[in-house]
C-alpha cells in the first residue's frame, strides 16, 4: 500500500514537471500548468495542446498557420 501511494506520487510530481517544462518552452502559465500536471496528469495534455494552439492563432490568425496543399 505504502509503495502505491509513493508511486503516485512520484508519478504527480514528474507530470507537474513535465507540464511546467512545457509551459516554460512555450510562454504559458508556468503555475497554472504545473498544478494541472500535479492534479490530472497525462489527462491535462489534451488541454495543454489545445491551449497552445489557441495562443497560435490569436497571435498570427488562422490564415497564417493553415498549410494548403
Amino acid at each position: 500500500m505504502f509503495l502505491l501511494m509513493l508511486l503516485i506520487i512520484c508519478y504527480s510530481v514528474l507530470c507537474g514537471v513535465f507540464f511546467y517544462c512545457q509551459a516554460l518552452l512555450t510562454g504559458l502559465g508556468c503555475k497554472r500548468w504545473t498544478v494541472a500536471g500535479i492534479v490530472f496528469g497525462l489527462l491535462a495534455w489534451p488541454m495543454f495542446v489545445m491551449k497552445k494552439r489557441m495562443q497560435l492563432y490569436r497571435l498570427f490568425g488562422i490564415k497564417q498557420l493553415i498549410f494548403n496543399a
